[in-house]
């Protein structure tokens, strides 16, 4: 029978550390944006859209996979204090990649068709706008990246590291529409409220 010494026991701790490393790492994602950025409007978008009070329909074949475009909109929910009550939603066209991950991690009945994630800008957290990271793998993150705060969130909405971490981001009650026309195929997110 072989005895452990202390050594033996460090040097397979360690070993061990290695092996776990990857997970620890990709738990431990993080976003920073630089410089001094506002908290109360999002970050990152490919396109800005303001749009007026009430439902809306907004066309969206012309985003490209990775793209997001945002709309933001008046509102007196005041789950938007922080946002200066606009409420931001973006909406994702996902890469191949993002949509194989959705197809086995996105929440029941959030998303209504694959290619496209559409969610509410701000953090579960506290309120604070999030921004677009440019990152497929963590797409979403906090402006807030104060040493209690910096959440990011991956292209299910799920956080998975910072303040939010294990929460998802709040849905907008909204509605996919693809329409064909002469060959043509219109994609558009409509009822928007």
């Amino acid at each position: 029978m072989h005895k452990l010494s202390r050594r033996h026991v460090i040097a397979t701790l360690s070993a061990s550390s290695v092996m776990l490393c990857p997970a620890l790492l990709n738990a431990q994602v993080t976003h920073d944006w630089g410089g001094d950025v506002p908290e109360n409007v999002p970050l990152g978008q490919d396109q800005l859209l303001m749009l007026g009070a009430g439902p809306a329909s907004v066309e969206v074949t012309a985003l490209t996979p990775g793209q997001v475009a945002v709309l933001g909109r008046p509102t007196t929910d005041p789950e938007y204090s922080d946002t200066d009550m606009i409420q931001y939603v973006a909406v994702m066209r996902r890469t191949d990649a993002q949509v194989a991950f959705g197809a086995t991690n996105d929440r029941p009945g959030t998303v209504q068709d694959p290619r496209y994630y559409v969610a509410n800008l701000v953090c579960p957290h506290r309120g604070k706008a999030l921004g677009i990271t440019g990152n497929p793998d963590a797409p979403f993150a906090c402006t807030d990246q104060g040493r209690r705060h910096g959440s990011i969130f991956d292209a299910t909405g799920f956080g998975i590291a910072g303040a939010s971490d294990t929460e998802y981001m709040s849905i907008p009650s909204y509605a996919m529409e693809i329409t064909e026309s002469g060959g043509a195929v219109s994609k558009a997110v409509s009822n928007l409220a």
